[in-house]
């Protein structure tokens, strides 16, 4: 999730970025989604994501799928979604199913694609008796979203365990995925002797190699493990443990 205030085009954003002001205030999110990653099977109609107002009042929301561009705003996006409805009130304590379509396009048959669902909470305007020196937040989530081709080798289950993990020269950590899955890792630790070293999360594209961030260089000359949770389907953590490679 982002908490953020984007100042675009659009008027849902210009009255968002209004209501930032000088006063020191709170603000909590209230709109919430059934999942964190969505999965689009190729030949599927459609999949929905069902949004919830948890909060005592009503909330406006803005969706678009974008390719990756976090600054990306819904009058500029060029993906082979349809997202309906686009704009929605949400009423506190009811929920909103958002359709998501595939429209066609020339996307790799071989491996997945990642998009990203965009949902915008924007707070209720003031009321004209309100104390109007208080900051208001829109809230930006973007989730994940996989379109899956048919046919494809293997499981995304199955993928995480596949990784292959080496050291490099300069004593850093890559991770290479021989899969035509997206894998999303969490909670990666290198043991060395009685110690691990947490390294950041961060995801590793179908047929493509990571190097990823270590705090630390890796001693040479000694075997290391490394212990990562990647992340299911489901938004689930699995557990795996793999030997690192000498480079």
């Amino acid at each position: 999730m982002q908490g953020t205030i984007r100042k675009t085009s659009h008027s849902l954003y210009l009255w968002a970025a209004a209501f930032m002001l000088s006063a020191v205030g709170t603000a909590s999110a209230t709109v919430v989604m059934n999942g964190t990653r969505y999965i689009y099977v190729a030949g599927a109609k459609e999949i929905t994501v069902k949004v919830s107002n948890v909060g005592k009042l009503p909330a406006l929301t803005q969706t678009w799928i974008d390719d990756g561009d976090e600054k990306s705003t819904p009058e500029h996006v060029d993906v082979p979604f349809n997202l309906t409805p686009p704009i929605a009130r949400l009423e506190a304590g009811k929920s909103q199913t958002l359709r998501i379509s595939y429209t066609g396009g020339e996307l790799p048959s071989d491996r997945e694609s990642l998009f990203w669902v965009n949902i915008l909470e924007v707070p209720p305007k003031p009321k004209a008796d309100e104390d109007l020196n208080k900051l208001q937040l829109a809230f930006r989530y973007r989730l994940k979203l996989f379109y899956r081709p048919n046919g494809l080798p293997g499981s995304a289950d199955a993928a995480p365990g596949k990784l292959t993990w080496r050291r490099t020269t300069d004593g850093g950590l890559s991770a290479s995925n021989p899969t035509p899955f997206h894998v999303t890792l969490n909670d990666v630790r290198v043991n060395i002797g009685d110690s691990d070293v947490l390294v950041e999360p961060f995801a590793i594209p179908p047929l493509g190699t990571v190097t990823a961030i270590s705090p630390q260089p890796l001693s040479a000359g000694r075997e290391l493990r490394v212990e990562y949770k990647s992340i299911n389907d489901y938004g689930g953590f699995v557990p795996h443990s793999k030997t690192v490679e000498a480079p």
